[in-house]
């Protein structure tokens, strides 16, 4: 190869594998309908670092995908210093269903109907008041639910339900950040795009060098 074309040709091949590694990995989890337990992390709205509020939710939960959509059921501990948990619904936020609560071990079971794609992280809000601390913590923030699909495996528990009249009573606290969810979207139609014209480059002075050494030389 001639030497001048090894520079482009390896930054395409190094573009193409940044591409690769920015691109959403494959889910080897099996999405059809039935009931799994999948394991998921909290994490920080502005970044996926995990937050603080982690600790505060059980692993495994447990995942049931219908015809008519798909449900998430998880365990709660310090469950009196939580006193909301919503769930994006539509535009707006909707309270969580509560499916059972032990007030003697400090456990609340919650569900809700995904409003998006499990593929990505689920955006929900916290009220979470300690009034053990010294001051005391009242704290309002949003953190992102991110289901780890390739832990999926199917259980023989009961499915998920929600309660409908619940799910359906909407409420928008304007205190709590509704940031979106982040995405590599952007970063991977940009590298493509470079990639493409690097490519189209590429090919241009190819031909052109190839025209060159066809050229016959004068005397």
């Amino acid at each position: 190869m001639n030497k001048k074309l090894v520079i482009p040709f390896s930054f395409i091949l190094y573009l193409s594998m940044m591409v690769g590694f920015h691109t959403p990995r494959v889910i080897a989890a099996d999405l059809s309908d039935g009931t799994y337990v999948v394991d998921y992390e909290m994490l920080q709205a502005e970044n996926d670092s995990v937050s603080i509020a982690n600790d505060y939710f059980e692993k495994p939960a447990k995942l049931t995908i219908d015809k008519d959509g798909q449900y998430l059921q998880f365990t709660l501990n310090h469950a009196k210093w939580v006193k909301f948990i919503k769930s994006v619904s539509g535009e707006s936020f909707a309270d969580v269903d509560v499916v059972n609560e032990d007030l003697e071990n400090d456990k609340r079971v919650i569900a809700f109907k995904i409003d998006g794609d499990v593929t990505e992280p689920l955006l929900m809000q916290m009220h979470v008041i300690i009034k053990e601390m010294e001051p005391s913590y009242d704290h309002k923030y949003s953190v992102r639910l991110n289901l780890d699909l390739e832990t999926m495996e199917v259980t023989d528990a009961p499915a998920v339900v929600v309660n409908t009249s619940v799910a359906e009573s909407k409420s928008v606290d304007t205190n709590e950040k509704q940031d979106e969810p982040t995405s590599n979207n952007a970063v991977i139609y940009m590298l493509l795009a470079v990639v493409a014209i690097i490519a189209i480059l590429f090919v241009r002075k190819t031909r052109s060098l190839k025209q060159k050494n066809k050229t016959p030389k004068g005397d």
